[in-house]
């Protein structure tokens, strides 16, 4: 249980990133906001009201010193990084930021590309199960035979999606914990075209947004059941939801914020929603013979 300390602490942060999010949204025109889900759906938490970014960052200033007196030691880290990351986001509306000044401000991740010797051994592992699978040629090749295997068209996505979907959810309350929810408050599926990402979780709406443009394979439509909808964003947002009204979660948990130390991790908790729920080994590709 948090202290009573900590919960009036993220009271103050939620206020004020709105107050950030209002701020950029006039400033910029952006629809989505550095706030992309507000789940106070009550209106409970008013934006608090910043005329400059100078005003913006001498709250966050202050609010980043009294993360240092918080009790519990996790609290300390965590808020003292996302006001570290809303200084940075804050920073670069005021005088602008470099890319990689961006991603060690925003994110607190080196800025560097990935590793030759990684990338090489990555290649080198699908080469391996490619070979097995039986697919000729050099990786290139092999990849685009693979994709042409188990490709699903466009018109087939949302029914394909939905049957992994409630695969999904049945899996989750098997395997990991009972989902807070009906069945009938889980994912809809809504096809898009002509959009900057592959897929979006609108919690709120309780849909996902899958772009049918790019090549979709089964396996890949089965990882994207998983991060988008169960366990992945769909159940972070539901528990997080659910144990603030039951009071045991902190008020900034109502809101998903860009561009901050978090971000990487719940992206990587929903990455890892197949290998939580055991369900790799039947993603993996079938053999497939070479022509005699």
């Amino acid at each position: 249980m948090l202290s009573d300390r900590t919960l009036a602490h993220a009271r103050q942060v939620t206020t004020a990133l709105l107050g950030v999010d209002a701020l950029y949204r006039v400033e910029s025109g952006d629809e989505d906001g550095l706030a992309v889900l507000n789940m106070d759906t009550a209106g409970e938490f008013s934006p608090e009201v910043f005329a400059t970014w100078e005003a913006a960052r001498e709250r966050f200033t202050g609010l980043q010193r009294e993360a240092a007196g918080l009790l519990e030691p996790d609290r300390r880290v965590y808020y003292r990084q996302l006001a570290e990351s809303t200084l940075a986001f804050i920073e670069w509306q005021r005088r602008g930021l470099t890319f990689g000044s961006q991603l060690t401000g925003f994110l607190h991740v080196p800025a560097e590309e990935a590793p030759a010797a990684e990338l090489d051994l990555l290649r080198a592992e699908l080469r391996v199960l490619l070979d097995r699978a039986g697919y000729p040629g050099d990786l290139r090749a092999q990849c685009a035979a693979w994709e042409a295997r188990h490709r699903v068209s466009a018109e087939d996505v949302p029914a394909v999606l939905r049957e992994l979907l409630q695969q999904a959810w049945d899996r989750t309350e098997e395997r990991l914990i009972p989902i807070p929810a009906p069945p009938s408050d889980g994912m809809q599926v809504a096809p898009v075209s002509g959009v900057a990402f592959n897929a979006r979780c609108d919690y709120l709406a309780r849909q996902i947004d899958i772009n049918t443009d790019p090549i979709l394979t089964r396996p890949g439509l089965k990882h994207l059941a998983v991060h988008e909808g169960y366990p992945g964003h769909y159940l972070q947002f539901k528990l997080r939801e659910t144990w603030y009204r039951e009071g045991t979660a902190p008020a900034d948990g109502l809101l998903s914020v860009v561009n901050t130390a978090s971000s990487s991790v719940f992206e990587g908790i929903a990455d890892s929603g197949m290998d939580v729920l055991g369900w790799l080994d039947s993603s993996r590709t079938r053999s497939a013979r070479r022509s005699p």
